[in-house]
C-alpha cells in the first residue's frame, strides 16, 4: 500500500510528523531548561562550598609567654575528702586515682563532719576531757575509719590537714546557739583530735584548718565575728602548744566568702606569722549569673583579698582556694558544672592564689546537713560502693596533673595589632580565650592551660620566651577535654622557632605541656 497516494493517510502522516516535531522541540526546551537549572545548581554549590571554606577557616591568634614576668608559686591542688566511706578500704581506688592520676597533693580532711564529737559536759574541772572518754570515742568506728583513711593517705606520701566543720555543742556557743563563745572549750576538743592522731595513731601531719565558713556558721561551722578571730587563734595556738604540737601550723579561716576585716586581726599581729601557712577562703557559683562581663578579666573581691595579705606582714603566707566547685545537684548538666568549675579555677589562680581544692572528692552524705550530695569528681554507686570520674574530674585533671607544686605562673599576653583600637577590648584574643602559663623554676618545663568559648577554631601561636632550655626537640603534649574528651592526648605539638602551633576547638578545655601523662 502507498501511503501517498492516500489523501487520509497522507493528511495522518503530516498530522505524526508535527506532532512529533512539536514535541521534539517541548524535549529540547526542556533540556536546555534542566542545563541551565543544573548550571544554577552548580554556581550555587561552588558558593556554599567556598562560604563554608571561609567559614571553617580557623581565627588566628596570636600569644606571648613570658617566663621572665613571675606572679605567684604553685602549693599544689587536692580534694576535700570525708571517711565514712572507707568501710575496709572501699576508698582505696579512689585514693588511688586521686593521688597517682589526677596529680593531687593536698587532702582538706574532715573526720567527723560535725564539730560536736565530744560533750563539753564531759570535761572535768581542769577543763580537760577524762582519758577513758578521749578513748571511747577515738577507737569508735567513725573515728577508726577517719584514721586508716589517713593512715593510707600517708602510705601514698601525702599529709592531709585536718580541718573541723559543721555545728558546734550548744555549751560552747552564744545565746544564738552557733555563735563560738567558748574559744577555750572548742580549742580543747580541736586538741584533742590531734593528740590522738599524732600520740596515738602516729599518723603524719603539719597543717591544721580549725574553723569553716564562720561567716555563715550553723550548719557550716561556728559563727565567728571579725574583732574576736586573733582571740579564737590564740587560744587553739596556745593549746596546741601545751599539748606539744608545736610544728603544726594553721590554715585560717575557710570563710565562705573573702572577708578582708576577718584577716586583720591576725594581720596586725606578726606573733602568728611562723605558724599560719596559708589563709584561705571559698568559691561557688550556682550556673553562671555572677559571672557576666568582663568577669574574668576583671578584679575580683578574691583578687583584693589576696593583694591584703600580700602586701601585710604575712607576705610569706600563701593564699589557698581550700572549697571551689558549683552548687548544681540536678545532674543534668555535667559539662556545665565541669565547666563552671574550672572557670572559676582559672579565676583565682589569675587573681594570685596559690592553691586550690575542689569540692569534694567523691559523692557523699554530708554530714552537717544530713543531705546526699553529689558535688563530687567522683560518682558514687550505693549499692556496690563503687566510683567513676565524672567529667568534671577530667576537667580538673588538665590543671592539676600538668601544674606541679612549686611551678610558678607567669605571664601570658596577646599581641594586639592595634593599641589604639577603640574596640580593643572586645577585639582582645582573650577576651573568649581564657589562658594561664606555668614554668618550673628550672625553666626546663612550662604548662598552658586554656579554656575556649570561640564558636569557632582557633589556631593559636605561642611565642615562648624567657625559656632558655627549650629546642625544636622538646616535646610538646597536647591534652583536651571537651563534652565528649575526656583529658584526651591529642596530637604532640612541634616548637618551630621558639614558636609553637596548635588548633583550639570550640568549648574546650586544654593544656599544652612539656609534661607527659605517665
Amino acid at each position: 500500500m502507498n501511503l501517498n497516494s492516500n489523501p487520509e493517510a497522507e493528511c495522518l502522516y503530516s498530522g505524526n510528523i508535527y506532532s512529533s516535531n512539536h514535541d521534539r522541540t517541548k524535549m529540547q526546551g526542556g533540556a536546555m531548561k534542566i542545563r541551565k537549572f543544573y548550571l544554577l545548581f552548580c554556581i550555587l554549590a561552588w558558593l556554599i562550598f567556598v562560604n563554608s571554606a571561609v567559614a571553617d577557616e580557623p581565627i588566628k591568634k596570636q600569644v606571648t609567654l613570658h617566663a621572665g614576668q613571675v606572679f605567684q608559686t604553685m602549693d599544689g591542688f587536692g580534694v576535700n575528702i570525708t571517711p565514712a566511706q572507707w568501710a575496709n578500704g572501699h576508698l582505696r581506688p579512689v585514693i588511688d586515682m586521686l593521688v597517682d592520676d589526677l596529680g593531687c597533693t593536698l587532702f582538706r580532711f574532715d573526720c567527723w563532719g560535725k564539730a560536736d564529737w565530744l560533750d563539753p559536759k564531759m570535761r572535768n574541772a581542769n577543763g580537760q576531757y577524762p582519758a577513758a572518754y578521749l578513748k571511747k570515742i577515738y577507737t569508735g568506728p567513725i573515728f577508726r575509719d577517719a584514721w586508716e583513711t589517713f593512715r593510707y593517705l600517708n602510705s601514698k606520701n601525702i599529709e592531709p590537714f585536718f580541718n573541723i566543720s559543721g555545728r558546734i555543742p550548744a555549751e560552747l556557743a552564744g545565746a544564738d546557739g552557733q555563735t563560738l563563745v567558748d574559744f577555750d572549750g572548742y580549742a580543747e576538743m580541736a586538741v584533742t583530735m590531734l593528740q590522738w592522731a599524732r600520740n596515738e595513731e602516729k599518723l603524719q601531719f603539719s597543717l591544721f584548718a580549725p574553723f569553716n565558713e564562720t561567716d555563715l556558721g550553723f550548719p557550716e561551722g561556728p559563727k565567728l565575728s571579725p574583732e574576736y578571730s586573733l582571740a579564737a587563734v590564740k587560744v587553739m595556738v596556745d593549746k596546741m602548744d601545751q599539748a606539744g604540737l608545736t610544728d603544726v601550723k594553721l590554715i585560717l579561716f575557710c570563710d565562705a566568702g573573702p572577708r578582708v576585716k576577718m584577716l586583720d586581726g591576725v594581720l596586725t599581729d606578726p606573733s602568728l606569722i611562723n605558724r599560719t601557712t596559708a589563709f584561705s577562703t571559698h568559691t561557688y557559683g550556682d550556673g553562671g549569673d555572677q559571672e557576666v562581663g568582663d568577669w574574668f578579666l576583671g578584679k575580683t573581691p578574691y583578687a583584693v583579698f589576696a593583694e591584703h595579705i600580700n602586701n601585710s606582714p604575712y607576705k610569706n603566707s600563701s593564699v589557698w582556694m581550700t572549697e571551689y566547685g558549683d552548687l548544681d545537684q540536678t545532674g543534668e548538666v555535667e559539662f556545665g558544672f565541669a565547666w563552671r568549675s574550672t572557670r572559676r579555677l582559672f579565676k583565682f589562680l589569675q587573681d594570685g592564689f596559690n592553691a586550690g581544692l575542689a569540692w569534694d572528692a567523691f559523692d557523699n552524705l554530708h554530714e552537717h546537713d544530713s543531705a546526699w550530695a553529689t558535688y563530687g569528681l567522683f560518682a558514687t554507686d550505693r549499692e556496690t560502693w563503687t566510683y567513676s570520674p565524672k567529667p568534671r574530674y577530667y576537667a580538673a585533671k588538665q590543671v592539676y596533673r600538668f601544674v606541679k607544686p612549686g611551678f610558678q605562673r607567669v605571664e601570658i599576653k596577646a599581641i594586639s595589632d592595634n593599641e589604639n583600637d577603640v574596640y580593643k577590648t572586645w577585639r582582645s584574643p582573650l577576651k573568649h580565650l581564657q589562658l594561664l602559663a606555668f614554668v618550673s623554676t628550672d625553666k626546663k618545663d612550662f604548662t598552658i592551660n586554656g579554656m575556649s568559648t570561640i564558636e569557632s577554631n582557633v589556631e593559636l601561636s605561642v611565642n615562648l620566651e624567657g625559656l632558655p632550655g627549650l629546642t625544636d626537640a622538646t616535646p610538646v603534649f597536647y591534652y583536651r577535654t571537651s563534652r565528649n574528651e575526656t583529658c584526651k592526648a591529642i596530637k604532640d605539638v612541634q616548637i618551630v622557632g621558639r614558636q609553637l602551633k596548635v588548633l583550639v576547638t570550640e568549648n574546650s578545655i586544654f593544656t599544652l605541656t612539656t609534661l607527659a601523662d605517665e
